[in-house]
């Protein structure tokens, strides 16, 4: 019988199953090996980050990158370094900075506070905050005069001008006069419509002759109190001085005793005359010495070189028929004083600063600077004189 020839081992189903073994063996051992690369890069990629500081971010995005160059590498062995992912975050950063940045100087101005203009602000941006603004921004008073022969060199006449007023207080800077428009037309939108300029600019010659009108008139009709240590200035606060019988030689009270008059500090029988005193105290009033009478003028007035009118800067402006602090607290007033600084003007001489500026607070009276010194001053509280000297 025919012997059949024997097959070898190795081409046996038996024979085969060692040699899958150790295929399967070195395939794993590869993956193992990959894996072990991928760890290394990850560790590695880890500690330079580390060592040269990077943030936590830039780390993770490292770590990131890795990690998936490395799993492609073991994915493909022919693409052994792939792009890293593109990131996101510059895109967003351009984004976010031209959001910031708007279309014209007006936008970003009621971005930046909050408040939107009423008025067409195209033919008025140049004029309410002009590129030379810094030239507008100065003071002027006892310390820093200006000369008698100064005279601003781009006066117009005032488009909001009271032509019940002098003539000669009618005209006004031309920028500042272009700058009062759009702030007059914003206040007209909201119901102020009869707000007018009483008084803008004013020559060294006719300040001159202002104070000493003011001069004359307080030195004549105010009193002094030495009992309250207060002037009394009857123009204003007539209430603050009363008439009464008193002894004709020393002021004293008087009754009557017997059908005469006795005084009760003579303690003798007097002449009564009417005299004025104190409504507070009741005492005796006197007439102000020169030197009283100019240093209460220069609370609410100024000697010649040291007006801002000078300037052509300023105005004077209200709905009444005089500038008196019967103007205030109208709505009027507070809302000139709350959106002045957004057309460049600010209230020069505010509430409870007569220590700063030398004079009375007077809701009627604005200086042009231009919007962004005047935000800035309305923002931290400051006046003029603080602004320039800070």
């Amino acid at each position: 019988m025919a012997t059949q020839p024997q097959r070898r081992s190795g081409n046996t189903p038996q024979g085969r199953a060692p040699q899958r073994r150790k295929k399967k063996t070195k395939l794993n051992y590869l993956n193992i090996a990959i894996a072990l690369i991928i760890c290394c890069m990850v560790i590695a990629t880890v500690l330079i980050c580390l060592l040269v500081g990077c943030d936590d971010e830039g780390a993770q995005e490292s770590i990131a990158e890795s990690s998936t160059t490395a799993s492609e590498s073991g994915k493909d062995e022919s693409s052994a370094v792939s792009n890293p992912p593109e990131s996101s975050a510059p895109e967003q950063s351009s984004q976010a900075e031209s959001s910031q940045i708007p279309l014209d100087p007006t936008e970003a101005y009621e971005q930046y506070i909050g408040v939107e203009y009423m008025v067409d602000m195209t033919d008025y941006e140049q004029y309410v905050c002009p590129e030379n603004e810094s030239e507008f921004v100065f003071v002027v008073n006892p310390k820093h005069p200006l000369g008698s022969d100064y005279v601003p060199p781009n006066l117009v006449k005032c488009t909001y001008f009271r032509e019940t007023q002098p003539a000669s207080w009618s005209k006004m800077d031309a920028t500042a006069n272009k700058a009062l428009e759009a702030f007059l037309q914003e206040a007209a939108y909201y119901g102020f419509d009869d707000i007018t300029v009483t008084s803008a600019y004013r020559s060294y010659n006719s300040q001159a002759s202002i104070y000493q009108r003011y001069f004359d008139n307080d030195i004549k009709q105010d009193y002094v109190c030495d009992t309250c240590s207060e002037y009394f200035d009857i123009s204003y606060f007539p209430e603050k001085v009363v008439k009464e019988k008193r002894c004709n030689a020393c002021f004293g009270v008087c009754t009557e005793v017997d059908g005469e008059k006795f005084c009760e500090s003579c303690m003798s029988v007097a002449d009564e005359a009417v005299i004025a005193v104190c409504a507070k105290c009741k005492n005796a009033v006197r007439r102000p010495t020169e030197a009283e009478t100019e240093a209460h003028v220069l609370t609410y007035s100024t000697k010649p070189g040291t007006s801002e009118h000078q300037s052509g800067l300023c105005c004077d402006m209200h709905n009444l028929s005089n500038s008196t602090s019967a103007f205030d607290n109208t709505p009027e007033a507070l809302w000139l004083a709350a959106n002045a600084h957004r057309f460049g003007f600010i209230l020069r001489y505010p509430p409870n600063t007569q220590h700063i500026t030398g004079i009375k607070h007077e809701s009627w009276h604005f200086r042009y600077v231009g919007r962004t010194a005047a935000t800035e001053m309305y923002e931290k509280g400051l006046t003029l004189d603080e602004y320039c000297e800070g």
